[in-house]
């Protein structure tokens, strides 16, 4: 069962590898709220972006359409981009007008927080062998680009701060050789010009020689993904992102994460269709579930197809069409052992509410009631 957002514990002080040991829930988060058209209003989420830095992914579910809106701590806060579209970085002021230690800060905006309106956020927290965000300036020429990853990236997902462009993707499993389009529901085809057909390294990846990643005098902003890295959790041999590709089938299949998912992004990348941007908080299962495009301003639909299983997650049969390749990002649920009782337990009273959203809330996600 889902709530309306949750404030995960705080996050741990060492890096993966160090003394102390870090968690899903330290670096990632889904968190959901209701706009009341405020300023300087805080999203409190438990994810330290101003000691940390990283990204901000926020989307307006119901209501009215409304872009996808994209912020990091490079680029710093008031300058967002827009998955669904090709459009220079816009710096007009808002949606996000600070980086906090324990989440963000929401202007009075429809993109983040309109007036009743309902809200998405995806946070991802900078750390090794998890996720990196990237500036850089382009060449003309095919360049190398250095990564704080300190691991192989999964995926890659690049974007130019000013001009017209396309958003380009890497993914581990159609290489190098290949790109695909945030904003667009096309397969991934043939480019040398975007990779190089060079394969990232654990400090480096290559952009060749398209106006879309290194345009002569051009900025651009890269979001770096790792992959299966068993870096995290208490005995620092757990992994909590994985980038696979499996195919579609006439018959639902189980693919295996070794861990439960709380969040997906997936689309087909042997035949066009959307990016789709699943979670545990707003739903995933077989009876419900809700999801978005990012490619897309639409508002949030229905799609009971995925299920999370305790080692990954129960694909449907011929989603996109048997025989097509499907890729995707899974990130690991929320695991972090509790220090006191009510972190992950309380009394509450009944809301009202309707029958579409929870009528009991704590401060932590609902799992049983």
């Amino acid at each position: 069962m889902s709530v309306i957002g949750h404030s995960p514990l705080a996050g741990a002080s060492g890096a993966a590898g160090g003394a102390d040991p870090l968690y899903v829930d330290d670096v990632f988060s889904t968190f959901l709220y209701t706009g009341d058209n405020t300023t300087g209003r805080d999203i409190v989420n438990g994810i330290d972006l101003s000691g940390e830095g990283g990204l901000v992914w926020v989307k307006r579910r119901a209501t009215n359409s409304e872009d996808h809106v994209l912020l990091d701590t490079e680029r710093g806060p008031n300058k967002f981009l827009m998955s669904n579209k090709t459009n220079s970085e816009n710096t007009s002021g808002g949606p996000i007008t600070a980086f906090n230690s324990n989440g963000f800060e929401v202007d009075n905006n429809g993109y983040v927080n309109g007036n009743n309106d309902t809200y998405v956020s995806w946070t991802f927290r900078k750390a090794p062998k998890f996720f990196d965000v990237v500036t850089y300036s382009g060449t003309g020429s095919a360049q190398n680009i250095s990564h704080s990853l300190g691991s192989v990236p999964g995926m890659i997902i690049i974007h130019c701060r000013d001009g017209t462009h396309d958003w380009e993707v890497y993914h581990r499993e159609t290489g190098a050789t290949k790109s695909l389009h945030l904003n667009k529901t096309d397969a991934a085809a043939t480019d040398s010009t975007v990779w190089n057909n060079t394969t990232p390294t654990s400090s480096v990846f290559t952009v060749g020689t398209s106006s879309n990643v290194n345009q002569n005098g051009h900025g651009y902003v890269a979001y770096v993904f790792a992959h299966d890295e068993q870096s995290f959790g208490t005995n620092g041999d757990e992994a909590i992102i994985k980038c696979g590709i499996y195919t579609e089938s006439s018959s639902a299949q189980e693919i295996n994460l070794g861990f439960e998912p709380q969040f997906l992004l997936y689309k087909g990348a042997s035949a066009a269709g959307n990016w789709r941007l699943r979670d545990v908080m707003r739903g995933m299962s077989v009876t419900y579930g809700k999801q978005l495009e990012a490619d897309s301003n639409q508002v949030e639909g229905v799609e009971n197809k995925f299920l999370p299983t305790s080692t990954g997650f129960i694909a449907p049969n011929a989603w996109y069409g048997s025989g097509v390749q499907l890729i995707y990002m899974a990130i690991r649920r929320s695991h972090k052992p509790p220090a006191a009782g009510t972190e992950v337990f309380a009394v509450d009273t009944k809301s009202a509410a309707s029958a579409n959203t929870p009528q009991y809330t704590s401060s932590f996600p609902v799992d049983f009631v």
